[in-house]
């Protein structure tokens, strides 16, 4: 799966977890200050993720994260790790 396919994703897990869908959304965009979600939301977020990817993100990973980016780059390695790990 591309970064392409998992920001779409990303986007509709954020519109079903806050019942809004955000307009240009880049990978700057600051999930806290532009988006304003707090703690409760990314929480939310974060387990509609897990369940969707079928990954886990580590609470102390969660609190680094900033940015649509930053989230991409924690979900591009969760998915790569556990696509390795099948394969193995």
């Amino acid at each position: 799966m591309d970064r392409a396919h998992m920001a779409a994703v990303v986007l509709d897990l954020l519109e079903k977890e806050t019942g809004e869908r955000p307009r240009d959304l880049a990978e700057t965009t600051s999930l806290r200050d532009d988006l304003n979600l707090d703690s409760l939301d990314m929480a939310g977020l974060v387990l509609h993720i897990e369940s969707h990817f079928g990954i886990q993100i580590e609470t102390e990973l969660l609190e680094s994260i900033e940015s649509v980016g930053g989230l991409l780059d924690v979900l591009e390695k969760k998915v790569a790790d556990k696509a390795g790990r099948r394969a193995a």
